[in-house]
């Protein structure tokens, strides 16, 4: 049997569900037939939840969005998005690295100026893993119900470069009212299921390692891990391969064949992970948002819980 000697995904789960059934009103979450968005790429109907800069400047004369600006303090206030305003991974991030507690979500969206009704943007900008932190909050999102959620293709740059302009007014925006109402804890693999596919030597399972090529060989050991290497029978694809240079992410065709090359198929439970679950979710966003996979988990302990316990097997090539 798996013991358990740290606070990981489990307790983060039960501690969701246990929350959801006391203080939330569950109700379905909205259905996943696939349309078109622009440029050819498939989202869920309904969501459309890439769109350009085009799309975004149409949204804010209506006045039908609201920004959310997701990068370091500093780079909001050196220039931003004109009514945006700033979160950062710190914010909302778990005491424990994973995710926050839907109360947490909840006041820090409140405190942003968003209700239950807003459109949401996120963007970052083309720092290194900008879009991964992006994807990543738009993942929590997701997860916590909340759909009504789009991501500007390439960011800050993309916007820059179609001649909008930027600002480094600070936005002071009226606190909102978010509630969160529905929980979908599908899209959270925890350590226990992860062992299980890795001591089962489940086939249906494809554990997917998205960090850098050193960190999954075991060359390189990142801040936050207790061993170098890899979880055992991972399949690694860098998650920065699906983006163009300018951070945008290429198109649906390209999108396929990287996943296919990999054997990374869709009758397969796909689990991401990569240090801390936020690169993982950059890539979850892609196979379950964009290319329609159904069944795709982010591990959101990743590495950093995985490498800690020491009852864990590890797989390393140095």
């Amino acid at each position: 049997m798996l013991k358990r000697k740290n606070i990981d995904t489990k307790m983060v789960m039960f501690s969701l569900l246990g929350m959801l059934i006391m203080n939330l009103a569950v109700g379905p979450l909205f259905p996943g037939s696939m349309a078109n968005a622009a440029g050819g790429i498939p989202v869920q109907q309904g969501v459309q939840s890439l769109v350009t800069p085009e799309n975004v400047s149409a949204m804010l004369k209506s006045g039908t969005v609201k920004l959310i600006d997701v990068r370091p303090p500093e780079h909001y206030r050196a220039e931003h998005l004109p009514g945006a305003v700033n979160t950062w991974w710190s914010d909302y991030q778990d005491t424990n690295g994973l995710v926050p507690s839907p109360e947490h979500l909840a006041a820090l969206l409140s405190k942003l100026g968003i209700n239950n009704q807003d459109t949401i943007v996120l963007y970052a900008d083309a720092d290194k893993h900008g879009p991964a932190y992006v994807a990543h909050f738009w993942w929590l999102l997701d997860m916590f119900g909340y759909q009504n959620v789009k991501i500007l293709d390439g960011g800050l740059e993309a916007w820059r470069v179609a001649g909008y302009s930027l600002t480094d007014e600070v936005s002071q925006v009226p606190t909102g009212n978010f509630q969160v109402k529905r929980i979908d804890t599908a899209k959270l693999a925890t350590t226990e299921e992860v062992w299980h596919a890795v001591n089962e030597h489940d086939p249906n399972v494809i554990i997917l390692d998205v960090r850098e090529w050193g960190e999954f060989t075991g060359d390189v050991q990142a801040p936050g891990a207790a061993r170098k290497g890899r979880i055992p029978g991972a399949v690694w694809l860098y998650w920065g391969d699906v983006l163009n240079p300018d951070k945008t992410l290429k198109n649906t065709d390209a999108l396929q064949k990287i996943f296919a090359e990999k054997g990374i198929t869709r009758d397969k439970v796909i689990i991401t992970y990569c240090q801390a679950g936020v690169r993982a979710a950059h890539t979850a966003y892609v196979l379950n948002e964009l290319l329609g996979y159904k069944n795709v988990k982010n591990y959101a302990g990743s590495w950093s819980v995985w490498s800690q316990r020491g009852d864990l097997p590890i797989e390393s090539d140095s």
